[in-house]
């Protein structure tokens, strides 16, 4: 898989869960899945996996990483 491919999963998923305002948190690809910041606890359910390969879930991030991104 593509670097590019990747990316434009890692965009769905965080258009998936509204993480478009680059505040409450953003989505990472990495080599082996998806790694999901967030700067609170994230209500529902979370996703294990989006589009075949694992979702990390990474809560209660500092404002200061999700501004920075």
């Amino acid at each position: 898989m593509g670097d590019s491919y990747m990316r434009e999963q890692a965009e769905a998923l965080a258009q998936h869960l509204r993480l478009t305002d680059g505040k409450s948190g953003y989505v990472e690809a990495t080599a082996d899945g998806f790694q999901v910041f967030l700067r609170r606890k994230w209500p529902g359910k979370q996703l294990a996996s989006w589009d075949g390969l694992p979702v990390e879930w990474i809560e209660n991030l500092g404002t200061h990483k999700t501004r920075g991104r």
